[in-house]
């Protein structure tokens, strides 16, 4: 009788029926969750439940982390489809929550997969316990923020500066330079917003300068006065690059999103001696540009983007505030900031990277952005990061921010000749 018992209570789950029962909804519900995201990553807008919204951090930020829940799904429901061998109900209950769980990890780790492969293909490289811990890193004050210049409206534009390090004090001389501008739809962001991935250029041994430009508004349309004021940051900084310890012949000039047209803009105008420079005088043309999704046709963007009721958010709307109106009313102001418009043969080496599901920016302007730079004679490199959409790498050690990061710093790398 002891025996029978025995060998009964050996048949029974870890924790029997009631936690058997309890440990298999979690692991349907924790599948369930994962495959309703991954359905979103993969058809943005179409979820299973139709109720979640498409994000851009999805894949690029989450996915790691999703991938390691699906996977320990897996293992647990493996686990106890093991213990529950010799009963047939439950045994074939958690061989369906493992296959469950098999098809959720699958649904995940392929769009994190590509995106990996997808960067290291372009250069770069991606730390999977950076990926999957997310840290946040603490953005480190610029050394110096002074005023190059101010707005028409007398308001002061700062430089934000990092000098370039090797690892702790020591300050490197003739170091590759990169000028940053940074994004926010002409009407938001700042030069100390992107500090974080800033900073980590200057430990690689650049001198990093971040550049602040006078912001849009509406009525207020600055298409005609931020490219000068970049311009003239640009000067500044090759003036100043020596006794900062850089290099003023290995300028790399970035940006991202609205940053990203104006960087294009002002690169490819000083290549062709046609931009202004809100100081005055002539306005160097950097050794090389590299950007993250650059709005640099604004009529595909106008006639493409995104539309929201948040105006931030709307391409439209962007558009129309920072331009003075739409391509329609105002179309020389599109022409003046278009970055294909701007294309010269003297135009330097681009490297773009794109969201391949970009709502703001359209991937196909893109495309036909950097088709028109080959067409040109300009060494232009497209890489496209899927399963993004714009600001894919906003969270600092995510797999998005370290994809655009590693891309842009090997890219710009092999230009200036930096290590």
């Amino acid at each position: 009788m002891l025996s029978a018992r025995a060998a009964k209570t050996s048949t029974a789950g870890p924790g029997g029926p009631v936690g058997d029962g309890l440990a298999l909804s979690v692991l349907v519900g924790v599948a369930l969750v994962v495959l309703v995201v991954a359905d979103d990553a993969w058809r943005p807008g179409h979820t299973l439940t139709g109720w979640l919204p498409p994000s851009p951090l999805l894949v690029p930020v989450w996915g790691p982390v999703l991938g390691i829940v699906a996977l320990g799904g897996v293992v647990l429901a493996v686990w106890l489809s093991w213990t529950m061998r010799r009963r047939a109900g439950w045994v074939l209950a958690a061989g369906a929550a493992a296959v469950l769980n098999v098809v959720a990890l699958a649904a995940i780790a392929v769009p994190v997969g590509d995106v990996a492969i997808t960067t290291v293909r372009a250069g770069g490289a991606i730390d999977p316990l950076r990926a999957i811990g997310l840290p946040h890193r603490v953005p480190r004050p610029p050394e110096q923020r002074p005023v190059f210049t101010t707005t028409t409206d007398g308001a002061p534009l700062h430089l934000s500066i990092w000098r370039p390090t090797t690892g702790a004090p020591a300050i490197a001389h003739d170091a590759p330079v990169l000028v940053w501008v940074h994004g926010g739809g002409w009407v938001g962001g700042s030069d100390l917003g992107p500090a974080a991935a800033l900073t980590r250029w200057a430990d690689r041994g650049w001198l990093v300068v971040s550049v602040e430009y006078g912001l849009d508004a509406p009525g207020r349309p600055t298409w005609d006065r931020a490219g000068p004021e970049v311009a003239c940051a640009l000067s500044r900084v090759a003036t100043d690059a020596p006794s900062l310890g850089g290099d003023p012949t290995r300028i790399v000039l970035g940006g991202d999103s609205a940053g990203g047209q104006l960087a294009v803009s002002v690169a490819y105008h000083a290549a062709s001696d046609t931009q202004a420079s809100s100081c005055g005088g002539p306005v160097p043309t950097p050794r090389a540009v590299a950007v993250e999704y650059p709005a640099v046709d604004l009529v595909d963007g106008w006639t493409f983007g995104a539309r929201s009721p948040v105006p931030q958010f709307d391409a439209r709307w962007l558009a129309t505030t920072y331009a003075g109106g739409s391509p329609t009313e105002v179309p020389d102001h599109y022409r003046s900031i278009s970055g294909t418009a701007a294309l010269t043969s003297q135009a330097p080496p681009t490297l773009v990277v794109a969201a391949g599901r970009d709502s703001l920016v359209p991937l196909p302007g893109l495309q036909r952005f950097v088709a028109a730079a080959h067409a040109t004679g300009v060494d232009a490199t497209l890489v496209t990061i899927p399963f993004a959409d714009h600001a894919f790498d906003v969270v600092d050690g995510s797999l998005g921010a370290q994809a655009a990061s590693s891309v842009l710093q090997h890219w710009a790398a092999t230009r200036v000749g930096a290590p």
